[in-house]
């Protein structure tokens, strides 16, 4: 990674409340990626476990099997917020990536050119027309567009 002067780095990520991460993102609804990744955060970490329903429609049915339980996301989200922005991939404009951030109650994070291994989890949508909007495809680290499902190609093996 190179290093840039204070004055060209990008401002901190913090972590938001999800109102606060919704507001922030413009309007709700299914095609608006940040609307999305909050929906799937909070129907992942209800208290009474994932929302299956909910999550049925927002995540890709390519990756459905996947995620199981949806136990993992789960345990893993507690305790995170999120970006309220969307991050484009570079080389397609159909994939998107949000960022949860470990809310660790401070309000002064790490140096703002320094990313703490575990605080966070990136999440991968996809613009999916024919489905109705973005759809949550992976969660942990990027994956990248030509490894995510569109609606203009072969499924993925």
């Amino acid at each position: 990674m190179a290093w840039l002067p204070p004055e060209d780095l990008p401002p901190p990520r913090v972590p938001t409340s999800e109102v606060a991460a919704l507001v922030d993102a413009g309007p709700p609804g299914p095609d608006n990626p940040v609307t999305v990744a909050a929906v799937f955060w909070t129907a992942v970490t209800e208290p009474d476990g994932p929302n299956l329903d909910v999550l049925s429609v927002i995540v890709t049915p390519e990756s459905w099997r996947g995620w199981g339980t949806f136990a993992g996301p789960a345990e893993l989200l507690l305790g995170y917020g999120m970006a309220s922005e969307a991050t484009p991939s570079v080389d397609d404009p159909d994939v998107v990536y949000i960022t949860y951030l470990r809310d660790t109650g401070e309000t002064t994070g790490p140096p703002p050119d320094m990313v703490l291994v575990g605080d966070i989890a990136i999440a991968t949508l996809v613009r999916r027309p024919r489905l109705g909007g973005w759809r949550v495809h992976a969660l942990g680290d990027y994956v990248r567009p030509e490894n995510v499902p569109h609606d203009d190609q072969a499924p993925l093996r």
